[in-house]
């Protein structure tokens, strides 16, 4: 696990370093706040909020990498088709 996640960071994807993390930290956090909910029900169920906002961040962290995706490649293609454009008028 330790070395894909190594090899993750060296192939430039902190992108889906931060999703793991993100889902980790949602994970692990709703496990310790059930087993908390086994002794103290109403701590318990406090504790949910920090795996919901982790949720809340990875998802949100997911469509605004993918809409600036988009947009920049988008960009770049209109670009290329610009400047061919340009190069078969001279």
């Amino acid at each position: 696990m330790i070395n894909d996640i190594i090899k993750l960071y060296k192939e430039g994807k902190e992108l889906t370093l931060l999703e793991i993390a993100y889902f980790a930290i949602t994970i692990v956090t709703f496990a310790i706040a059930g087993v908390i909910a086994l002794f103290n029900q109403s701590f318990g169920v406090s504790i949910l909020i920090v795996p919901l906002v982790a949720l809340i961040a990875g998802v949100m962290n997911i469509v605004a990498w993918s809409l600036v995706k988009l947009i920049v490649e988008h960009m770049i293609s209109s670009r290329k088709e610009k400047s061919k454009s340009d190069k078969a008028k001279k």
